[in-house]
C-alpha cells in the first residue's frame, strides 16, 4: 500500500496556541508547514511562493479578514489551490466562496486528528491527479 500523500500547508489561525497544536500534529504526519496569523499574512506567503503550495488550511474567524474571505482571494488567484476551512461556529460541510462560488470544505472544531487528515488526504489526491492530468505532454 503506497505511503499517504504529504505536502506543504500553509496553517492560517489568529491564535498562536491553536497554530503550535496543529503545526505539531501536521508535521508529525509528514507535512511541511507554514504559518499565517492573518489572512493577509497568509496573502503574502503564497504570493511568495507564487501559488506553489499544496493546500490552506485556515481558521473561518479572524479579524480583518476571516478565512472565508481569505479562501475568495486565494482560489480568485490561485484557482487550483486546495482550501480547507475550520470553525467552531460554522457547520462540517461545504461552503461556497467568492464570485466563482467555489466549494470549501469546513472542518467544525474541535474535530479528531483523523478527521483533519483524512480531508487532507483527499484534498491532497485530488490535487494530485488534477496535477497529472494538465501536465504538458512531450512533443515527439
Amino acid at each position: 500500500m503506497p505511503a499517504p500523500p504529504t505536502g506543504t500547508i500553509l496553517l492560517v489561525d489568529d491564535e498562536d496556541g491553536v497554530r503550535v497544536a496543529l503545526r505539531r500534529q501536521l508535521v508529525a504526519q509528514g507535512h511541511t508547514v507554514l504559518e499565517a496569523s492573518h489572512g493577509a499574512e497568509a496573502i503574502a506567503v503564497v504570493r511568495m511562493r507564487r501559488g506553489n503550495l499544496d493546500l490552506v488550511l485556515s481558521d473561518v474567524v479572524m479579524p480583518e479578514m476571516n478565512g472565508t474571505e481569505l479562501a475568495a482571494s486565494l482560489l480568485r488567484d490561485y484557482p487550483g489551490l486546495p482550501v480547507i476551512l475550520m470553525s467552531a461556529y460554522a457547520p462540517a460541510g461545504l461552503t461556497q466562496v467568492g464570485p466563482d462560488s467555489h466549494k470549501v470544505p469546513v472542518l467544525q472544531k474541535p474535530f479528531a486528528t483523523g478527521q483533519l487528515e483524512e480531508l487532507i488526504q483527499v484534498s491532497l489526491e485530488m490535487q494530485g491527479r488534477r496535477r497529472r492530468e494538465t501536465r504538458p505532454t512531450a512533443a515527439l
